[in-house]
């Protein structure tokens, strides 16, 4: 009991109440009743109150002030939390038979001893407590209630704005209870009707987060021995691969299983991440699943770190050790000593908060923060210079320009050495052209089609020669190598070759190039007789834009002129164009046409294409990137090309060749995407990549709503593959596992890309030793796969950063006051929020609920506690969203659904995210009511409106009038 009252000593100190509770004036009573009475316990308090205070409450202005409502309870959240805890929140609440006048009134409530206080009165049975016109508190107390009743609660306020929540002050678990209240003059009472619930047996939410705070705050574990780590390895309790973080939840990390059936590994807290950051070569330790954990997960933890990726930018301040937050969430936060802040910080902090760093992490001993250095100052962030920038250094790629010594060091690139022409195929008098983006400035690759005399005809793609002069082993090599590919942002492309060398590899017209080309000998279906590889030396005639390819496409009878075509080289004309774009076109669709009967799967993702200021770098305008006829013709081609190198070098290098493949599918990840559709009547059979190809093309129609489903059908298709990843042949277990899933494919490989990609590089080289031009590499398994790994890091950043610039320049569009009302479809249906993929954009955002709420399900219902009238499932989920009464909108409900389309705005939140708001619907309320409120409405006007009127009728009997000039002044 001497608990009991302390705890209502530490409550109502906190509450600002001056006691003065002692063992000479605090009295106890325990009075042992009958089995149908609980027991009950008094507590009688002094409190007294000072002549200076009371005075200062009888002084108060007679000013009439408006009280908070009593349903604010939130407004005094500390004191609450301060109260819960004390005891644990519960339901109980005075016996509904007890009556309160006579719990106020009876003197049994006051056994023991009275207050000493000369003022204070016990008011009779028919006081109303609301009108006692003293400010003398009063001293009662209230029966516990252990049983699940309704009944009747009632909330004081007292003159310091503060209540007192019986509900979070009562353990119903107990025979006993404590409870002091005063009232005073003018008291506000409340009474509401509530429903005590039962105690969960499961330990509440805050106890569960206070557990795993503590969990966190707890030191990572030690690594594991190497000799430990590869004894593991080899006997399979231990597993490697490379960690991905959920960027929404820095608790939640995965890490691929090579068995495609069983789904991936999960770490489910930052302390078994165990210090691990994103892309980083982890070993995983299995740990045994919690008792009543159902689910399908493996649960793990690191114990190693084999491979870091990189080191993480951060921004903003804060404290004396400042603590910088990183914006990317999976990252921690990171403590910078004093020693290493900029200069100024420590006096003017504020300066800095809009200032962008790059810090580099130094250790990490705790889970709740790192500690660092800041290395490298940025900028103000919301420049799209500084943000642009910022984007390259979070994904951790290279742009440092090459050195002088570096570009010095090239062989003379205008010059084609003599040697070359030996032996090279001369192709510089055929009808080679190329076909890329009209801004394209690196042209790898180009087409020739001509007409043999057996009836057949020889298709050839030339690949510009790259390799020829990167020469393997330089210092140039090596830091290409590192880069690995070209980074394509909005505003600017940073070339992964010399801007000199990329120009000296260019198919430019007109201009002699050194080339790789690949010829077949095709029949008019498409069907390839025989190929061949050589090197070669072309001159292209003409630069063609996908639009005049597109040109062609469509109107394949016209009679192009000069004027329809940029500058054409070597005496070809525009008709033979014409002949060779109208040829090609026949074929690529043909082997289309065999790709996909063979099982292709093709999922097209929204792309946006920017107009930019030519001064300012400012975005105009956007479009969506179409992919018209004329990019698949190019599209065939090179795959064609890549399919038939990729078999070369294997058969000539099948230890070494440079490979690429698409692994499968998770079958858990297609198995709950096929009972996802399954939900909304959409059978997809998942047995193979065509099979799942044809059950969507089903759903997808050209109206605006088929359009749409097919939005949402990509987006969930996509979200179940895995990456494609280059890789060495002998790394892998056989030509089985050579196989592209989406291309439906035995082998593959890039070629075509070599101005671009080091992967190509690889590929060129090989393919040159196996037809003799050089020499066979002298390369090993572990050397050709460090390069792969790499190749494949550098491009996943690459495409991240480019998705990144995106959002960037369409945040700032729609920061600079451009209409964000957009169309989009909800992929994502939970308890507060949805997913929506916007139609226009192609953005994925989640919008959270600013109205009342609820999910329905026929199947599996519960009552959510902390929000009435709020019901959710984990099964068939639908979200009943309720618009309240808004000036003149009437009260609306909205179903919402996976495929349903909705209506939102979007801004900027910061850097470069966006953030979606759920609009009202037009047909949520009464259209008549969407008129502007008589408030803002203007003063109606006879005169004026009659001459509207008039005006308007005038208008449509003549029409508008052309202005003539202008009027001259008045004099």
């Amino acid at each position: 009991m001497s608990n009991r009252v302390s705890q209502c000593t530490d409550f109502l100190q906190q509450l600002s109440i001056s006691t003065d509770v002692n063992k000479s004036n605090t009295v106890v009573h325990m009075v042992n009743n009958s089995a149908n009475n609980p027991v009950r316990a008094n507590v009688h308090v002094q409190h007294v109150s000072s002549n200076h205070q009371r005075d200062k409450e009888l002084q108060t202005p007679k000013k009439v002030r408006r009280r908070p409502r009593f349903r604010n309870r939130h407004k005094h959240k500390d004191d609450e939390e301060d109260v819960s805890r004390h005891s644990v929140s519960s339901n109980c609440s005075r016996s509904s038979s007890t009556n309160f006048r006579d719990l106020l009134s009876s003197p049994s409530t006051s056994a023991g001893k009275s207050t000493n206080s000369p003022r204070q009165r016990i008011p009779s049975a028919s006081t109303n407590p609301a009108t006692i016109e003293d400010t003398t508190p009063v001293t009662f107390s209230i029966q516990a209630v252990t049983t699940n009743t309704n009944s009747k609660i009632i909330r004081q306020r007292n003159i310091e704005d503060k209540f007192i929540n019986l509900r979070s002050f009562i353990d119903s678990r107990s025979s006993s209870c404590l409870f002091v209240t005063t009232l005073f003059k003018k008291s506000g009472q409340k009474t509401n009707k509530i429903k005590c619930r039962k105690y969960a047996k499961k330990e509440s939410r805050r106890e569960r987060k206070k557990k795993e705070q503590e969990r966190e705050q707890a030191t990572f574990s030690e690594y594991m021995d190497q000799k430990d780590i590869d004894e593991g390895l080899a006997n399979g309790t231990l597993v490697k691969g490379f960690i991905r973080i959920n960027p929404k939840n820095c608790r939640e990390s995965y890490v691929n299983n090579e068995d495609s059936s069983i789904a991936d590994y999960c770490i489910t807290s930052i302390s078994d991440r165990n210090r691990a950051l994103e892309g980083d070569q982890v070993v995983l330790q299995l740990t045994p699943k919690k008792e009543g954990d159902s689910s399908n997960q493996n649960l793990a933890k690191v114990v190693s770190v084999l491979q870091k990726v990189f080191l993480k930018w951060i921004d903003n301040e804060e404290g004396t050790f400042a603590l910088f937050a990183p914006r990317d969430k999976r990252f921690p936060p990171m403590r910078i000593s004093e020693l290493y802040l900029p200069t100024g910080f420590k006096d003017k902090p504020k300066k800095f908060e809009d200032i962008l760093f790059v810090g580099k992490l130094l250790d990490w001993e705790v889970p709740s923060y790192a500690k660092g250095i800041l290395i490298e100052k940025l900028g103000e962030s919301g420049n799209l210079q500084i943000e642009s920038l910022s984007i390259l250094k979070e994904n951790n790629l290279d742009i440092t320009p090459f050195s002088e010594e570096i570009v010095n060091s090239l062989p003379d690139l205008k010059v084609i050495p003599e040697k070359e022409f030996e032996y090279r195929e001369d192709l510089r008098k055929k009808c080679i052209f190329t076909i890329d983006p009209e801004s394209a400035r690196d042209l790898d690759d180009a087409l020739s089609v001509e007409n043999l005399p057996n009836g057949n005809l020889e298709v050839g793609v030339h690949i510009s020669d790259a390799a020829f002069y990167l020469q393997e082993g330089t210092e140039l090599d090596q830091i290409v190598s590192q880069k690995a590919t070209t980074i394509y942002l909005v505003d600017k492309a940073y070339h992964m070759l010399p801007i000199e060398l990329c120009l000296a590899c260019s198919l430019l017209p007109g201009e002699d190039k050194l080339s790789f080309s690949v010829f077949w000998e095709m029949t008019q279906n498409g069907d390839i007789v025989n190929m061949r590889f050589t090197r070669s030396i072309l001159n292209s005639c003409v630069k063609l834009a996908y639009e005049h390819a597109q040109s062609v496409i469509e109107n394949p009878d016209k009679e192009f002129s000069v004027e329809d075509f940029p500058q054409i080289y070597n005496g070809f004309e525009p008709k033979d164009l014409v002949n060779a774009i109208n040829i090609l076109q026949g074929i690529a669709v043909k082997l289309r046409e065999k790709r996909i009967k063979n099982g292709a799967l093709r999922i097209d993702n929204l792309k946006l294409m920017f107009s930019l200021h030519p001064v300012s770098g400012e975005p105009i305008s956007y479009s969506i990137y179409e992919n018209k006829e004329s990019h698949r013709l190019i599209e065939e081609f090179m795959l064609l090309a890549n399919i038939s190198v990729a078999q070369k070098i294997y058969d000539d290098f099948p230890e070494i060749a440079f490979l690429r493949s698409h692994e499968p599918p998770k079958v858990t990840m297609l198995t709950a995407l096929q009972d996802k559709l399954a939900l909304y009547g959409m059978h997809l059979d998942i047995s193979s990549s065509g099979a799942i190809a044809t059950s969507l093309k089903k759903y997808i129609t050209d109206d605006f709503i088929g359009q749409a489903r097919a939005v949402a059908l990509n987006h969930f298709t996509s979200k179940a593959m895995i990456r494609a990843q280059y890789f060495c042949a002998s790394a892998k277990n056989g030509v089985e596992e050579f196989k592209h899933y989406a291309l439906s494919i035995p082998i593959y490989t890039h070629f075509t890309s070599p101005i671009r990609r080091y992967a190509d590089i690889m590929v060129h080289r090989l393919l040159a030793a196996s037809l003799g031009y050089t020499s066979p590499p002298k390369w090993d398994a572990k050397y050709v796969e460090a390069i792969a790994t790499n190749c494949n890091l550098q491009k996943y950043q690459a495409k991240k950063a480019g998705d990144a610039s995106i959002d960037l320049y369409l945040a700032h569009y729609i920061e600079n006051g451009r209409p964000c009302k957009e169309d989009c479809v909800v992929v994502d249906v939970r308890e507060d929020k949805i997913d929506v993929v916007v139609l226009k954009t192609g953005t994925v955002l989640r919008i959270y609920a600013n109205c009342q709420i609820s999910l329905l399900d026929s199947d599996k219902t519960n009552v959510c506690p902390w929000l009435p009238g709020t019901i959710w499932t984990y099964e068939e989920k639908k979200l009943i969203i309720h618009f309240q009464k808004f000036n003149n909108f009437e009260a609306a409900t909205v179903p919402i659904d996976v495929f349903s389309i909705v209506k939102i705005t979007m801004r900027r939140k910061d850097s470069y995210h966006l953030q979606g708001r759920l609009l009202r619907p037009e047909s949520a309320g009464s259209p008549e009511k969407h008129k502007t409120p008589r408030y803002l409405q203007k003063p109606k006007n006879p005169k004026r409106e009659a001459r509207n009127s008039s005006r308007a009728a005038k208008w449509r009997e003549e029409g508008p009038k052309k202005k003539e000039g202008k009027k001259k002044s008045k004099e």
